[in-house]
Order: C-alpha cells, then structure tokens, then sequence
C-alpha cells in the first residue's frame, strides 16, 4: 500500500505543479506520448476558421436567414475548438474555468465595465482616426454587420447573433481558456496575452488599441469577479451599446454642435466609469481578503522558473504563435485588396 500512496501522491504533486519553461500544457497520445501544445494553437484555429469565414460568401451558406450563418459559423470558429481543447485536457479541466455565478455585490463593477469599454472606445477611436472614425453600424470582425429589421423576431435574433453569443463564444476562449493557460506566470501574463490575442482576433489594424482596451478591461473583470461569467455579462452590455447605441453617437455629436464638448462629455462618463471600476474591484479583493478567499492561480513558481520578459517571449516566440501573428497580416492583406 506504501508504493500505491507514494504514487498517488507524486501524481496529484505533478497535477499541481506550474508547467515549466516552454512548456503550458501537456497533451497524452498513444502509447504514454506526451504531445506538447500550447494555448496559441487554439488561437491559431480560430483565426484561421475566421479567415476561412471571411473568404466565404454568407449567402452561399444560408439566403434566407443570415442569423442561422452568423450563429453556426460561431459555434464552428470558437465553440468546436474550445470544447475540443477541453476534452483533450483532462476531466477537471472545465471546473477550472470559473463557471461561478455572478455575485449580486459584482453587478455595479460589471455595469462599469461595460461603460468604460464604450466610453473608452469612443475616446480612443477619435484620438487615433478622428470623429470619422465612429461608425453608425455595429460589426462582427468587419465580416457580419449588424441590422434591424424593426420586427420583434428580428430584434431578439440580432441580440442573439450578435450579442449573447460572440460574448459567450470569445470570453470562453480568450478569458476563459487562455487566462487559465497564461495566469501560472502572474496575472498581469494573462492579462496582456490574453488581451493581445484578442485584439488580433478582430483583423482590424484601425481599432486594434479599441480592441487591446476591452480585453484588458474584460480580463480585469474576470478576476474581480471571480467568474466568467461576469466577463461574459460585460462583453454582452458593451455588445448591447454597439448594436443600438453606437448608431446614435454621430447624432449625439450633432446635438452638442461642438468637438471639444462632444468629447468632454464622453471623457466625463469614462471616469466616472474608471473610477466606479476600480473602486469596485478594490471593495470585491478585500471582501476576498476579508473571507480567506485562496488566490488559487498563484503556484509557486519552481527554481528554473523564467524571468518575466523570458516567459512572454516563450510564447511569442512559439511556431503557433507565430502563424497567429502570419494570418492576422494575411487577412489585413485581403481586406486591403
């Protein structure tokens, strides 16, 4: 029985062991092969299954209800893998994705969050293409562009399509997948790879710092809230304001008749929202401290483990990674010609 104990305690030490240089997770073929596959390989498939959409004619799929398209290419291009990458990494796998429901003292962080993504937005659009930058349509990847029909049936498809399922789609793989992949070299390491991923989802060189802001904004939420589902809520307020309020900003901009008011009016409300952020999330952390909550991301870090500036050029550096960076050009490319 001693060798059974042993055993069964070196497997359950090695299960909680931080992954070491070079390494984020550890995949079992045949025959005991470890196959090594990092977190940028499931990035990798859904920008290429993106890249694929783009190239792909919605009406040649479905004439009748372009809803049907958005909703199935979804659920191929982010669902599929993610679920895919889940099952292949172990039984326990998804109770560590936070699948936590959202906590009553978390709305008011998750509303401000939403806010402060739309507020800042905004004033990061105009700060690097100007008020011509704002668009009165609401998109998905500059592929899917939203549009109201003014019926009741088309109003709760469009929420749908457009709201509910790319937040639950992209924050179940970018906050749910990647942060939990990235957050054993520090938070701030999920954080920024996370975002960075994120950003480069979208294949829109114009709105990349719009885009790098929300996934900062979102993985923040995530850990304040302990839940990914409250970064799922966030990600669909800020859908919600894109759908229906961004058409109205260009108005709002002509009501006020001025620049320099237009802009010290959203400025007001990002922050107002910043400053609602942050004081949320410092109430929630001490609330955690105060209940004993154990920060359960943080391992301690073996005697090899990387410097800081080694552990994102890992990543970076990896051939997955690379090809990620590759496609996102290459769809720059094709929306350029």
């Amino acid at each position: 029985m001693k060798p059974e104990k042993n055993l069964r305690a070196s497997a359950q030490q090695a299960e909680n062991d931080p992954p070491h240089r070079g390494r984020d997770l550890h995949k079992r073929g045949w025959k005991n092969r470890v196959i090594t596959l990092h977190p940028t390989v499931l990035v990798l498939a859904t920008y290429v299954l993106l890249l694929l959409s783009k190239l792909i004619d919605i009406a040649l799929i479905n004439r009748e209800n372009r809803y049907y398209s958005v909703v199935i290419l979804q659920m191929m291009i982010f669902l599929l893998p993610g679920a895919i990458w889940c099952v292949f990494s172990g039984e326990r796998y998804v109770s560590g994705l936070r699948l936590r429901p959202i906590r009553a003292n978390s709305i008011l962080l998750i509303v401000s969050a939403a806010v402060l993504m739309s507020a800042g937005g905004i004033l990061i659009s105009i700060l690097f293409g100007g008020l011509g930058s704002l668009s009165e349509n609401f998109s998905l990847y500059d592929t899917f562009v939203s549009g109201d029909d003014g019926t009741a049936s088309g109003t709760i498809y469009l929420i749908m399509a457009y709201a509910v399922l790319p937040s639950i789609c992209e924050e179940f793989v970018f906050r749910g997948i990647l942060c939990r992949e990235y957050e054993r070299g520090g938070v701030l390491r999920a954080i920024v790879l996370s975002s960075v991923f994120f950003a480069l989802l979208h294949f829109n060189l114009a709105n990349l710092p719009v885009y790098l802001f929300s996934g900062a904004v979102l993985a923040l939420t995530f850990y304040a809230t302990r839940s990914l589902l409250g970064s799922i809520l966030a990600h669909f307020l800020y859908n919600i304001f894109g759908i229906f309020g961004q058409p109205y900003i260009n108005n709002l901009y002509e009501i006020t008749g001025s620049t320099r008011f237009f802009v010290f009016l959203v400025a007001v409300f990002f922050l107002v929202s910043a400053a609602l952020f942050c004081g949320e999330a410092a109430r929630l952390y001490r609330q955690y401290l105060w209940r004993g909550y154990s920060a359960n991301y943080r391992k301690p870090s073996p005697n090899s483990a990387p410097t800081p500036q080694e552990a994102y050029l890992s990543v970076i550096r990896q051939p997955s990674a690379i090809a990620c960076f590759a496609v996102y050009i290459i769809a720059l490319v094709i929306s350029w010609l």
